[in-house]
């Protein structure tokens, strides 16, 4: 008996230490399991397109011709043209309602409760918001895992609200500049698979300039004015003030600068796209932008307030001086929930994921 049951000792004791092992690394495999989805990447020539996609953790290539209708899993049909876009108008008139949110850094599940909960889009991801004008300020590439899901919601949203009589308003941040130029530093590790592994591309080919999303993000504005606001992700710096204030102008030369070689200026630390001075405590080595400096920026660009995003706030959605600046980075890039600038009736508010919401002590009036 004894003889018995010294045999089996070691064969017991593996048979346990593999289940242990199996129960440490199960879930450790689940949550490192690159997604098995990825695309649809459209690459233009001529008067048709190359469409790439990874479905089912395979690469596979189709055609699209004329009619150019883009099938969007759990969306629906795209009309695309063969042509690029034309840049976006920087300056519109105010619109009846504007929500706004920044640095979503691939968090599709957050971006999208926070839309669905204020009445932005609905329960299939359909436009819901009339005439109101949807912002993005900046940052969607980076750090998350459904960057591509992102900006294909953006841009059907496009279609959709133009068609209502609304906007959708995509202003390029620094992760855009940084993935347009080929930077990946900050790139998500399940698309070391899908993107590179699976169809042998990077990002910067996958964004170029022949490609449906790289030219559609091409023709964004890096500064756009609503009426009395001023959105940027960064924000002008006082250096910005004795330079081109024209928006239009100001927008065309910097979407010169994308595919430069070099450091162009205007993607300098007193750029539009890197500036943090306007949000008291954000500048690591230089000073905050004092308020006479702020009133100065106003007047230049002839609005009431400037809405930033860049700088993440612990607090959420937060007003500062005197409601002149407010930043609008509530950390959707830590895969949380976030939180949404809301204009209505002439108001400001901070929105939730439940549907509730503050009022923001922002100087107005806003009309």
């Amino acid at each position: 008996m004894a003889s018995s049951q010294s045999g089996n000792t070691p064969r017991t004791i593996q048979v346990l230490a593999t289940l242990l092992l199996a129960a440490l690394l199960g879930p450790l495999a689940a949550q490192t399991a690159p997604p098995r989805s990825d695309g649809p990447y459209v690459f233009w020539e001529g008067r048709e397109a190359r469409v790439l996609n990874v479905r089912d953790g395979k690469a596979a290539e189709t055609r699209l011709r004329a009619p150019y209708d883009l099938d969007l899993p759990g969306l629906g049909l795209l009309h695309l043209e063969p042509g690029p876009p034309a840049p976006e108008m920087a300056s519109l008139p105010l619109p009846e309602r504007i929500a706004a949110l920044s640095d979503v850094h691939g968090n599709l599940a957050g971006m999208t409760a926070l839309l669905q909960a204020h009445g932005v889009i609905d329960a299939k991801r359909q436009w819901t918001f009339g005439r109101g004008h949807l912002v993005v300020a900046g940052d969607v590439f980076d750090r998350g895992g459904r960057v591509t899901d992102c900006f294909w919601l953006l841009r059907y949203l496009e279609d959709q609200a133009r068609k209502a009589g609304g906007r959708v308003h995509m202003i390029l941040g620094n992760h855009e500049v940084l993935a347009l130029r080929g930077d990946e530093r900050y790139l998500h590790q399940d698309y070391q698979e899908l993107q590179k592994k699976l169809l042998g591309l990077d990002q910067k080919t996958l964004y170029g300039p022949t490609t449906e999303l790289g030219r559609w993000l091409r023709s964004r504005p890096v500064m756009l004015r609503l009426g009395v606001f001023l959105f940027v992700h960064g924000g002008p710096s006082p250096a910005m003030v004795v330079e081109e204030q024209d928006l239009e102008a100001l927008n065309a030369a910097f979407r010169r600068t994308l595919d430069e070689e070099g450091k162009p200026r205007l993607q300098g630390r007193d750029g539009p796209i890197w500036y943090r001075g306007l949000i008291p405590g954000m500048e690591a080595k230089r000073p905050d932008a004092t308020d006479q400096e702020v009133e100065s920026l106003l007047k230049a660009f002839t609005v009431r307030a400037i809405v930033v995003g860049h700088s993440t706030l612990k607090t959420g959605i937060t007003t500062f001086h005197g409601g002149r600046i407010c930043g609008i980075d509530a950390n959707l890039q830590a895969g949380g929930s976030g939180e949404l600038w809301i204009f209505q009736k002439g108001a400001c508010y901070k929105g939730f994921a439940d549907g509730s919401r503050l009022p923001l002590e922002m100087k107005g009036p806003f009309n």
